[in-house]
């Protein structure tokens, strides 16, 4: 494609999909690419400052956003997903760190905390969320995507290793716990991510049966943000004139019904008061 950067054999950053590493083993999946385009719209005004991604899978989003920031780190379990994370980031020379924990002097120190559905991998949410807010600076913001709807739990979540999905009350709730005040919530996704999300359940349930009880919770949430072979397949398909038309529709019509919660996520930025 003509919009496409090479940057080497295998690997390329394309301001469409963002970075792509088929050799690593990464693709964007479509819920991934319309996740991307509400942050990016989102975070993409002014300086970040420094920031942090929490859970941050293969790091192609944290590789972009770290265009805005004075400096960015991601935190990431996955001994697999840090060394594609670490590998990615040298290709598309984006200045990131990948760490498995968090430094001794976080603490106060950080302009931005993200985390782009990650709430949901974790069973004590409000532990983790205090831990995440106590690295803010005075002033500081928290960017959390979760998936939405409760009564929509599926294969998808049990193969992910969701302990739950968040009505809007839930997440409003859990946000005022914590003494944030939200600047923005949408409701991102519809109708494309709903439609790919149904349409998934058939193989999830087929995966899981294959899977069986061999692998742990902590196991399942590990491989969830990399394991990426099935949408090497479509990836191809997406790359394409008619897929690219199809997602920017897709694109288009989240934008225009995000105050509405019709889709299947949310994305939220709130300030500790």
């Amino acid at each position: 494609m003509a919009d496409r950067q090479a940057t080497s054999e295998n690997e390329l950053l394309d301001p469409f999909f963002g970075p792509v590493a088929h050799h690593l083993g990464w693709a964007p999946p479509i819920r991934y690419l319309l996740r991307r385009q509400r942050i990016l719209r989102l975070l993409h005004k002014g300086s970040l400052g420094d920031i942090v991604e929490v859970g941050s899978g293969a790091g192609a989003l944290l590789c972009e956003l770290s265009r805005y920031a004075r400096s960015a780190v991601g935190i990431e379990t996955s001994e697999r997903a840090l060394r594609i994370s670490r590998t990615l980031a040298g290709t598309v020379a984006a200045d990131v760190r990948f760490v498995e924990r968090p430094g001794p002097d976080w603490d106060g120190r950080k302009d931005l905390v993200c985390a782009f559905d990650v709430l949901e991998h974790i069973e004590n949410e409000d532990v983790e969320l205090a831990t995440w807010l106590s690295w803010l600076k005075a002033g500081g913001r928290v960017c959390l995507s979760v998936p939405a709807h409760r009564a929509r739990w599926g294969a998808g979540d049990e193969w992910a290793g969701h302990w739950r999905r968040y009505d809007r009350s839930d997440l409003v709730a859990l946000l005022s716990r914590h003494n944030l005040d939200v600047e923005h919530l949408e409701s991102y996704g519809f109708p494309v991510a709903n439609l790919t999300e149904r349409i998934g359940q058939r193989s999830y349930r087929k995966m899981l049966r294959q899977r069986g009880d061999s692998i742990s919770p902590p196991e399942a949430t590990a491989e969830s943000g990399v394991e990426r072979s099935r949408y090497l397949r479509l990836f191809q398909h997406m790359d394409s004139l008619p897929g690219r038309f199809g997602l920017r529709l897709g694109f288009m019509a989240q934008a225009m019904t995000s105050r509405l919660d019709w889709g299947s996520g949310y994305l939220v930025m709130a300030r500790p008061r």
